[in-house]
């Protein structure tokens, strides 16, 4: 079970899409394919979907956020 976590503010990505909270992090993740030495979406799912405490639950959406900023589809 994910803990509840709302993005403030949304993030907007090039593509139109609004990531609102971690379900829709979740959903956008593992959306995407694995790239081999260019990305980390594996362990930010994994960070995600094992956070137990607000702490977790922060770290894994901060980890979130800089995936998208490596991937420059931020808006």
């Amino acid at each position: 079970m994910v803990v509840e976590f709302y993005f403030t503010p949304q993030l907007h990505l090039r593509d139109g899409r609004v990531i609102r909270d971690l379900e829709d992090a979740i959903s956008f993740a593992r959306e995407q394919e694995a790239r081999p030495g260019v990305d980390q979406r594996d362990e930010v799912l994994h960070k995600i979907e094992r956070a137990e405490s607000d702490e977790e639950t922060h770290a894994a959406a901060h980890s979130f956020v800089r995936w998208l900023e490596e991937l420059d589809i931020l808006e």
